[in-house]
């Protein structure tokens, strides 16, 4: 199961307690969730490096991955120039190594790049259908809310003006910096949502008999589901598992291009810089896509800011 899959599931668990509370004790008050850290100190700054490097400028990054793939490699060249005279064979002489090895590995690589960003494409396609749904739903809800009495079509917009406020102004800055589902920042904009379908559900003897009083409460529910799935899909990307594995498979096929070349040198370097070259700029596209939310390239809260600026009533 997938860190997206596995968030998702967590929080969904979360979705149906609430659910099952509004709809067999309908008018009771919502509450947002006590916050838990479940993370370590060690994942924590882990995750604190990786996201700081996410939030490089593109051109930077790319260099700065470059850098340390070079690195590695000369480190690699100084390692096999060394060990092989150590071990019975001239430097100006084949080793007894098949070629056959470097397509192996480099296949290899292909194989788990290819699998990785897979997930990637389709975390970034689920966290924008998420975000559109959320607004969509907003909208809809301001749409629908036209039939409630003044005063608490007032109250209404009110609460979900704010909630889309907070989304921009805090939940983007959080997603951004990847912080745990359960963390407390999202509980500002979380109570505007849950006091909108409080509002609602305690008017639920009063509106019965209103014909938008199930849709708009569908709607604001409507919000609530995107909302999870968003916040799902912003802890979405690469596990350290796919990470480790892209790394030493990349390694491996970049010390059978240094052994196999190591009878000359001029070649060795050419070859084994051409890879790094190459394996750089499949680092690159990961990393700059890794996360739905982090990063220069990263999904912008567009649709809450134009419904802000122009559907919220002032």
């Amino acid at each position: 199961m997938s860190k997206y899959d596995t968030g998702k599931a967590a929080i969904g668990r979360r979705l149906q307690r609430r659910e099952s509370q509004l709809v067999e004790a309908c008018g009771q008050p919502l509450a947002p969730s006590t916050p838990a850290s479940s993370l370590s100190l060690s994942r924590v700054s882990g995750a604190v490096m990786l996201i700081a490097f996410h939030q490089l400028p593109l051109t930077v990054m790319f260099l700065v991955v470059w850098a340390i793939s070079t690195a590695v490699c000369w480190l690699l060249i100084g390692l096999v120039r060394f060990a092989i005279p150590r071990v019975g064979y001239g430097l100006d002489k084949p080793l007894p190594i098949r070629d056959s090895l470097i397509n192996t590995c480099g296949a290899l690589f292909a194989l788990i790049v290819a699998f990785s960003a897979a997930g990637i494409w389709n975390d970034a396609a689920s966290a924008r259908t998420a975000v559109q749904r959320e607004a969509d739903a907003v909208e809809n809800a301001l749409v629908v809310s036209a039939g409630l009495p003044d005063a608490m079509r007032n109250e209404l917009n009110e609460r979900l003006q704010a909630y889309l406020k907070d989304v921009v102004a805090v939940d983007w800055p959080a997603m951004a910096r990847s912080m745990p589902l359960d963390d407390a920042v999202f509980d500002q904009s979380e109570k505007h949502l849950l006091g909108a379908i409080d509002l609602i559900a305690r008017q639920n003897r009063a509106l019965a008999g209103e014909a938008s009083y199930l849709p708009l409460l569908g709607q604001l529910l409507e919000i609530r589901h995107a909302r999870l799935a968003r916040l799902a899909a912003s802890r979405a990307g690469t596990t350290w598992a796919q990470w480790s594995a892209m790394w030493l498979i990349s390694t491996a096929t970049l010390l059978s291009i240094i052994v196999c070349n190591s009878h000359a040198f001029r070649m060795q370097i050419l070859a084994s810089h051409i890879y790094v070259l190459v394996v750089s700029a499949a680092y690159f596209v990961v990393l700059a896509h890794d996360r739905p939310f982090v990063g220069k390239i990263s999904i912008q809260p567009i649709a809450m800011q134009g419904l802000v600026t122009h559907l919220v009533p002032k």
